[in-house]
């Protein structure tokens, strides 16, 4: 699914530790997303412009070619022409050509959160994000008994503004926009991020995110997910400044200054910033590439794109293709003893290592720390009621990887308290230890000593 607002356990994902990064729907527009959109240059700043002029696209069409007629499903009460009319400026603002029609619908809120959730119901693993929510219990980054998929329905139900359901018609390639008032110019605003989805999958196969994730490789799925969000967001940005007339512009604005979030506002901040994420950090990694090439550098971007938050977060290292180290965790249920079995298995980036540290650190602190990242994997093991963690990262060099363990034994210490021994940590039910070595770092927890001492003896040096 794509989206203002996309992202759920089983959909395009958010980055992160946080819910699974699965995201076969893009849905759109987290409205602080979209205030964000609105703030960093997309809105009003462009609203001193002829009313009656549109500015000229910054990307010349192939002359060819006809828009394919958008459809509209009976009984949405929009007419398809209305979309059509959309759909050609999209296509004149982002400079590519739709190649097939795009089922669209325009539904009340309530209708649009109940077909979101089906789509996001069909494409998740339940199983796995309670899994992947223990995790971060251990972490520290979800309270003890938070209920991860209920937590990401809810904030999901309540934010998204419309969504993109990425493949190929009937059953994908469709997308929804939430208005009450028809195509008024904020439901016009919405479906131009959501039609930019629609024409970057016929050309570019935004599927890409569903084998990313098959494949285990969640990082590269949230990095994939800040470019498809950080283009559409931009797109957006463009469509109201060039294709809006100055009322219809003020009109956005207002309605968005009344959008309220409470439950995403009350969520955990690593549930809270993953969702964000492909919105703000998509959008500036998106206009980095396109200050420097226009339309066709993002183009490109689609078929060799970003492998790792890393390189979102800090374009420079994408276009100098640094590419992560792929990190390993074995399978260490049989050295912890009899009835541990393999949990949750995840991808680590530097955006969650980023996030993991911010939750009892400085930002400034975290994100210096994060800084040097170079790969990383998270794995868990349960037995019963009880769960194991091993977080095992590669840095880019010794002292990259000395100040992360540094700043890792000061959130350790927030969190558990005093070290109990060199690098061993006790409390909130878990026994834990920071081992680092050269550009290696390794953090383990157990629910008891004896357990610790076998993750340990199991995996053996970081």
């Amino acid at each position: 699914m794509s989206g203002l607002g996309d992202w759920a356990g089983g959909q395009w994902p958010p980055p992160v530790p946080p819910p699974p990064r699965r995201r076969s729907v893009l849905p759109v527009v987290l409205v602080v997303a979209l205030l964000a959109a609105l703030a960093t240059g997309g809105g009003l700043a462009l609203a001193g412009r002829d009313p009656g002029r549109a500015a000229a696209p910054a990307t010349t069409l192939d002359p060819p070619a006809t828009t394919p007629p958008a459809t509209a499903p009976p009984g949405t009460g929009q007419a398809p022409a209305a979309i059509a009319a959309v759909q050609r400026r999209v296509e004149e603002v982002r400079g590519l050509r739709f190649t097939r029609a795009v089922p669209a619908q325009v539904l009340p809120p309530a209708k649009l959160a109940a077909e979101l959730l089906r789509a996001v119901d069909a494409d998740t693993d339940e199983s796995a994000l309670v899994r992947q929510g223990r995790a971060l219990v251990l972490l520290g980054e979800l309270r003890p008994g938070t209920d991860l998929p209920k937590l990401i329905r809810s904030v999901q139900a309540e934010s998204v503004l419309g969504f993109y359901v990425p493949g190929t018609p009937p059953g994908k390639g469709r997308l929804y926009v939430r208005s009450s008032q028809g195509l008024d110019p904020y439901a016009e605003f919405v479906l131009s991020h959501e039609l930019t989805h629609a024409v970057t999958d016929q050309h570019y196969d935004l599927t890409r995110s569903d084998r990313l994730q098959a494949a285990g490789r969640d990082d590269e799925v949230a990095a994939y997910s800040a470019l498809a969000e950080g283009d559409a967001t931009l797109t957006m940005q463009r469509y109201l400044g060039e294709k809006l007339t100055t009322a219809q512009q003020l009109a956005v604005a207002g309605t968005a200054s009344r959008e309220r979030t409470p439950k995403l506002d009350a969520a955990p901040a690593a549930l809270r910033e993953s969702l964000l994420f492909p919105y703000q950090t998509g959008l500036s990694f998106v206009r980095a590439l396109y200050s420097r090439g226009g339309w066709a550098a993002v183009n490109r971007a689609y078929v060799d794109p970003p492998t790792s938050t890393e390189q979102v977060m800090h374009p420079g290292k994408y276009l100098q293709r640094d590419r992560p180290q792929q990190v390993g965790v074995p399978d260490l249920a049989r050295a912890l003893g009899a009835g541990w079995r393999p949990a949750a298995q995840v991808q680590w980036g530097e955006f969650d290592t980023q996030l993991l540290l911010a939750g009892e650190l400085p930002v400034t602190v975290a994100e210096a720390a994060a800084a040097g990242w170079d790969g990383g994997r998270l794995r868990t093991f349960e037995r019963g009621g009880r769960a194991a963690l091993v977080l095992r990262t590669v840095w880019d060099s010794p002292g990259e990887a000395r100040q992360f363990c540094q700043a890792t034994a000061r959130w350790a210490t927030a969190r558990f308290g005093r070290p109990v021994g060199p690098g061993r940590w006790s409390g909130r039910g878990q026994e834990a230890a920071l081992a680092c070595r050269g550009t290696h770092a390794v953090w383990e927890s157990a629910p008891d000593r004896p357990s610790l001492i076998k993750l340990i003896r199991g995996l053996g040096p970081p």
